[in-house]
């Protein structure tokens, strides 16, 4: 099983399964953390380009650390495996927000992406912010954006 809690899995493996799932290579790739301002708990996944869509994965897992600053509360620190597709056609921006003056452009940090589309279930445009480890350019200049 690919993503069993005992499995390991060879980072190559998993990439040319994930491929045969999507029915196209994936051109790029990029761990990143969603900013969300509604929780303090961080969402790390990974993002991925075909020359269809962006993808944002995120595995199972229980985070101790959010689930100790939580209270203790059952759930509150997991996460599980999910996928949003987010078709390239529908993509508005995709682009690295430029680092503000002082001692932000002093200390390395990871880039921060800002990312909007239209959503095809609802209509509505929805927003994402999130940090990227890796090289964020690369994963942005993967897809062909519409807006």
């Amino acid at each position: 099983m690919l993503f069993g809690r005992n499995d390991s899995v060879d980072a190559e493996e998993f990439w040319k399964e994930r491929e045969k799932d999507l029915g196209t290579p994936v051109l790029a790739k990029a761990l990143g953390r969603v900013i969300r301002e509604s929780s303090q708990v961080p969402l790390w996944g990974m993002f991925y380009t075909t020359a269809r869509a962006l993808y944002f994965q995120t595995f199972h897992s229980e985070n101790w650390l959010s689930t100790m600053f939580s209270g203790g509360r059952k759930g509150s620190g997991r996460t599980k495996d999910e996928t949003l597709e987010i078709p390239a056609d529908t993509i508005d921006y995709f682009r690295i927000k430029p680092k503000k003056g002082g001692l932000q452009k002093l200390f390395r940090q990871p880039p921060i992406v800002d990312l909007r589309w239209k959503s095809p279930e609802t209509g509505k445009m929805e927003e994402m912010t999130f940090e990227m480890e890796g090289d964020a350019e690369t994963l942005i200049s993967s897809i062909t954006v519409a807006g």
